[in-house]
């Protein structure tokens, strides 16, 4: 692999600046995060990061909602921003050339919003789509009940638009609250990765976040973790959703659980070569969908498995998954399973590596999420670094402290189910 360059600066404002250079590119990427998404939120403001998200996009001091939209789309560039339980992110994709231009944009979005009464009315509205939107998929409503289940009693429990009654209620003055805390209060990330100088990066943030205070506030909200099973029925369904899953705090495994945790994962049900997809898709034919997925947030990991089936299969197709999950634990991978694994994610890094975007997403995320990001130098050294020993005694013991939690969302009249002994 190329060398890989990433520099981090923290301004005397406290805003953390990262790069990740790639001088042969010939595109930027670069964005601005929030470390405050839907986990952080008080009573009477569910949502409100989701809000504030699509909010900024409507008009500041300096430029219309339309000015936003064509600033860089006439110039070929794009313009993004999402929410998550964890952080709320806003981003975008340029020629070197107006990289000034797109940092600019988003810290006057950040800075200068104006939340005027009628866009907020129009956006709530939206919003309030968006969440119904989500109801009619069962996939999401399963996702979020499993969410509601395993976190019960802390923030992560909470889905990240918020409802439609915590929608309803937000106000301009929550909104103007929200703001005032971004520009005085909660620390900004700011990444940049493709063609970009550290220093003159740099020197572009501490102008165009002059006006940031300096920020110190944590947010607390200590991790709750639960073993339960919950299960909804919704009359037009087909199939039943189904999610199983634990957590892992960060004190509660060593330092290299994280490469293990991805090497498991992505033999174990991420692609079509995994022993979930063959096993439960390939061999037996019970599902279309079937995967299992890892989770990232600044003091846990998440792990889960997800499929859809018919409900008279459930049964066998996830005492299939869970003979499986139990075979690895005890048998370990079979034979060059390890070493095509490493091969995988190496690969599949090395291939994104020529993509900015995904660059930027990935040294956004693990910045927030870990306090750095590993080189794809460092990540295949640690992963080498792990014995196939060493992998299994990681996750035995990890998974047998961890509790995990089920969720369930099948038609109405589907047979009984419980999968939680």
């Amino acid at each position: 692999m190329a060398h890989q360059l990433i520099q981090t600066t923290v301004l005397n404002n406290g805003v953390t600046v990262v790069t990740d250079e790639m001088p042969a590119a010939h595109s930027t990427a670069l964005g601005v995060w929030i470390p405050r998404g839907s986990r952080h939120e008080n009573e009477g403001e569910f949502g409100a990061s989701h809000f504030y998200e699509h909010l900024v996009f409507k008009g500041t001091k300096n430029r219309t909602a339309l000015e936003i939209a064509r600033s860089l789309e006439d110039r070929g560039g794009m313009l993004e921003a999402y929410t998550t339980r964890q952080e709320t992110g806003f981003y975008a994709q340029v020629v070197p050339g107006d990289a000034r231009l797109a940092l600019d944009v988003i810290s006057d979005m950040l800075m200068h919003p104006t939340f005027e009464k009628g866009d907020l009315e129009k956006e709530r509205k939206v919003i309030i789509e968006e969440i119904r939107s989500y109801d009619d998929i069962a996939e999401e409503l399963a996702g979020d009940l499993f969410y509601q289940t395993h976190y019960e009693g802390c923030g992560l429990s909470r889905p990240i638009a918020g409802t439609v009654k915590s929608v309803r209620a937000i106000t301009q003055e929550d909104l103007f609250r929200y703001r005032e805390q971004v520009v005085n209060e909660i620390p900004l990330v700011v990444c940049a990765a493709g063609k970009v100088d550290h220093g003159k990066f740099v020197e572009e943030c501490a102008e165009f976040f002059a006006e940031k205070k300096c920020g110190r506030a944590c947010l607390q909200d200590p991790l709750v973790a639960n073993a339960k099973e919950k299960h909804s029925f919704k009359s037009d369904l087909q199939q039943s959703n189904f999610v199983w899953g634990t957590s892992f705090p960060f004190e509660s495994v060593p330092a290299n659980f994280r490469y293990a945790l991805s090497l498991f994962n992505i033999a174990f049900g991420s692609g079509m070569s995994s022993r979930l997809f063959q096993k439960i898709r390939e061999e037996h034919g019970l599902a279309y969908s079937v995967y299992s997925s890892l989770d990232a947030f600044d003091d846990s990991y998440g792990f889960s498995v997800s499929m859809a089936t018919d409900p008279n299969r459930l049964a066998k197709a996830t005492g299939l998954m869970k003979q499986e999950f139990d075979r690895f634990l005890n048998e370990g991978f079979v034979a060059d399973e390890l070493e095509r694994t490493r091969r995988n994610t190496l690969g599949s890094m090395a291939i994104g590596a020529d993509n900015t975007e995904k660059r930027l997403l990935r040294l956004a995320e693990h910045t927030l999420h870990f306090g750095s990001c590993d080189t794809m130098e460092e990540i295949k050294k640690g992963m080498y670094a792990l014995s196939e020993s060493d992998v299994l005694d990681v996750l035995r013991a990890a998974f047998a402290n961890s509790p995990f939690a089920v969720s369930l969302v099948a038609p109405r009249g589907a047979p009984a189910f419980k999968f939680l002994k």
